[in-house]
């Protein structure tokens, strides 16, 4: 099923035009996602070049571009943990610190990291 989308110009018409509808900003896989809840049903919002959902990198540009749309209250949905998430983390942090490969430095870090979203 194709996730259905909303672009900022159309989110800031609705917000002028005073339509019945909710927003609400939810954790995804690479950071947060605004979704759009009215009678079109639940739509994500596009980026500025409405090519892709926009994704945020955290809480407070969603605000800054929420309130750029005229939207100045939105619902932060909170990512549930499954059973065992903690045990995992904490077992996951744990490999990494006694990991004895050498430390990799933060620019080539952050290379790959951007590389990989860029794959997706």
């Amino acid at each position: 099923m194709k996730t259905q989308t909303i672009e900022p110009e159309a989110l800031a018409k609705l917000a002028r035009a005073k339509h019945e509808f909710s927003v609400s900003a939810q954790p995804d896989d690479l950071g947060w996602v605004v979704c759009v809840h009215d009678m079109q049903g639940d739509r994500l919002l596009l980026d500025l070049e409405s090519k892709a959902a926009a994704v945020f990198d955290a809480l407070e540009a969603v605000e800054q571009r929420l309130r750029a749309l005229g939207i100045e209250q939105f619902d932060i949905k909170q990512m549930e943990k499954e059973e065992g998430y903690d045990e995992w983390l904490i077992g996951e942090v744990q490999e990494a610190l006694d990991d004895p490969s050498p430390l990799v430095p933060h620019e080539e870090a952050m290379r790959r990291i951007r590389a990989a979203i860029k794959a997706k």
